[in-house]
């Protein structure tokens, strides 16, 4: 499985929106595709076959399966390439280029895929079991530096691959053009969803070698894929423009011609909507555009439980917050309640909105759509054990005079001449840290800790957190994970570590911890869904004590469109991009 980063855009006080967290939820306002920048600059569109979707972060055209980090870079990824196995609005599993669902061994160890005859790559290439094989294979390369890698390193053979004594990755099998054999090394809980839901590349756009990934990653912009859309324009200022592709032999109507994909001012974006020279805000949470937005009679809108989490995440290496004692007061010091309460609350929307819950704070830094544990995550099962941080300045003082952190006369703590100074990094036009950062600026400050803060934009935070030697550059910073499926499996890559000790590279915390990784790995390496929850829960409780995720809020979105806007069908993880193929435009 996969997960992504998002960013709260938007205000109170400007009436921004939000934009997707970690990868940012997108708004767009374009009316055709004929412009050199893939908009018309937001005039009002004609009614013609074009679906303009509104964006409030800028693509960063890593376009790649492979490689990239941003949900809106996904969107773009979910409508160019194809998989053996999609989502559907159930969130359930069902085949796209696979005929029929995978067979597995009794012993849970082998997975056979048989694809569709006849597919083709939008540069007309075929499409074959080699392709799969190859896309594998690059995540399982000695150079691969994306953040894919778990989704290999159990197939069998990856070590001697990946560290150069093998020339093949011996655990996929390709008997034929239309069948792949995955052979594992252990039991794996989301097989099944983690080959299966891989965007497929073509292993003839270029010239691959072991031990060399360099032209892939660096041709991220050019994405060559068998999905129902191809990649028209891009501008990383303004957006992207997709159009149909006539090698689709895919299911699904797919009746749009055109989509537009285009980055829209924030303070704006809900006028474009009504206006009509944007169809679709998706991935809303901003109660002052879904509120009003549900008193127009020319729009309408999707709810459904988010599978993501707003969340505070802290520096477990280096700085103040490399000590537990900390990050654990920190969180005690940080009234979620209140924020939640205050964010979410509306302040004008129709009898029908105002029923609806918006936010919640959860127990945990877990995906909120899990199959097995999601009641844990929303608070409607507990968790024997579990801390859960319940706002209390009493405590935060408490573990932090326990941890030698002594205040001086300036009400700043220290210890062994270290200031318990935080360094957090913030997104600018954040509605979310409009809330926030006032309120941990008051009770942080009464716990005794120096908050400094340094706003950057998105990209550049994303660029920050996964880099070492930028380490010292920051101790806490806010974003939200976005979670492609329903397994459990991403907190792994969140929490966890490989062999070596090193984290991997969706743990941006840095957390390092040999309790916690057995717990993840025993749920990981299980074809039981059973001992699978059990472990899991354990990990969930470990993640809560040494605390490197603070989960701040997790919500319902709501995707608001136009009334001319027919078939969208979204769910947890079926996203807009994913539901392209029921939509018809009126």
């Amino acid at each position: 499985m996969e997960s992504f980063l998002r960013n709260e855009i938007g205000g109170k006080n400007m009436k921004k929106l939000f934009a997707m967290l970690m990868v940012g939820a997108m708004t767009l306002t374009a009316t055709g595709c004929g412009s050199n920048n893939g908009s018309d600059g937001g005039t009002k569109k004609s009614k013609d076959n074009t679906f303009t979707v509104g964006i409030n972060q800028e693509l960063d055209g890593v376009f790649s399966p492979l490689y990239y980090q941003s949900s809106y870079d996904g969107d773009v990824i979910n409508l160019v390439y194809d998989s053996m196995l999609k989502y559907n609005v159930k969130d359930e599993l069902e085949p796209s280029l696979a005929t029929e669902m995978p067979t597995v061994s009794e012993d849970g160890l082998t997975y056979t895929f048989k694809l569709r005859e006849g597919v083709k790559f939008s540069d007309d290439t075929p499409l074959t079991s080699s392709d799969v094989k190859y896309t594998f294979t690059v995540i399982a390369d000695p150079s691969y530096s994306g953040r894919m890698t778990t989704m290999a390193e159990n197939i069998k053979g990856y070590d001697d691959y990946h560290s150069g004594k093998a020339k093949d990755l011996v655990g996929i099998e390709t008997p034929d053009d239309t069948t792949v054999v995955f052979h594992l090394e252990q039991p794996q809980i989301d097989a099944v969803n983690n080959f299966g839901t891989m965007g497929i590349c073509s292993d003839q756009q270029f010239d691959y070698k072991q031990g060399d990934t360099k032209e892939i990653e660096s041709n991220t912009s050019t994405p060559i894929g068998s999905g129902p859309y191809v990649l028209n324009k891009y501008d990383k200022a303004t957006g992207a423009s997709l159009v149909k592709n006539e090698k689709y032999s895919g299911k699904g109507a797919y009746a749009v011609e055109n989509i537009i994909i285009k980055k829209t001012d924030t303070a704006t974006e809900l006028d474009e909507l009504k206006k009509g020279t944007v169809d679709l805000l998706p991935n809303m949470i901003e109660q002052q555009k879904i509120g009003p937005a549900s008193l127009d009679k020319n729009l309408t809108y999707n709810t459904y439980l988010r599978a993501g989490v707003g969340f505070v995440g802290f520096n477990t290496k280096k700085g103040a917050t490399a000590d537990p004692a900390v990050r654990q007061a920190l969180a005690y010091a940080t009234d979620r309640q209140a924020f939640v309460k205050n964010y979410f609350a509306f302040e004008e929307a129709s009898d029908d909105m105002k029923k609806k819950t918006l936010g919640y704070v959860p127990q945990a830094y877990w995906n909120p759509a899990s199959k097995n544990m999601s009641d844990y995550v929303t608070g409607k099962k507990k968790v024997d054990g579990l801390v859960e941080y319940t706002y209390d300045l009493d405590q935060a003082n408490k573990l932090l005079d326990e941890a030698g952190w002594v205040k001086g006369s300036n009400g700043i703590r220290e210890k062994d001449g270290q200031k318990l100074e935080i360094k957090f990094m913030a997104t600018a036009e954040n509605s979310v840290l409009d809330t926030l950062l006032p309120m941990i600026q008051k009770s942080w400050k009464e716990i005794g800790v120096d908050l400094k803060t340094t706003t950057v934009d998105f990209n550049t935070l994303t660029a920050t957190l996964p880099n070492d030697a930028k380490l010292g550059e920051w101790n806490a910073y806010f974003l939200a994970t976005g979670y492609t499926g329903v397994a459990d499996t991403d907190s792994n890559n969140n929490y966890g570590s490989d062999k070596d000790g090193k984290p991997y590279a969706d743990n941006y915390a840095r957390i390092v911890d040999e309790e916690l990784n057995g717990y993840l790995d025993a749920g990981y390496r299980t074809s039981d869904a059973k001992v699978s929850t059990q472990n899991y829960l354990k990990a969930m409780e470990r993640a809560n004590e040494l605390i490197p995720y603070l989960p701040l809020y997790a919500n319902n979105y709501f995707d608001l469109y136009s009334n001319r806007v027919k078939g969208l069908e979204t769910s947890p993880v079926h996203t807009w991009s994913l539901a392209m193929d029921k939509v018809t435009l009126e």
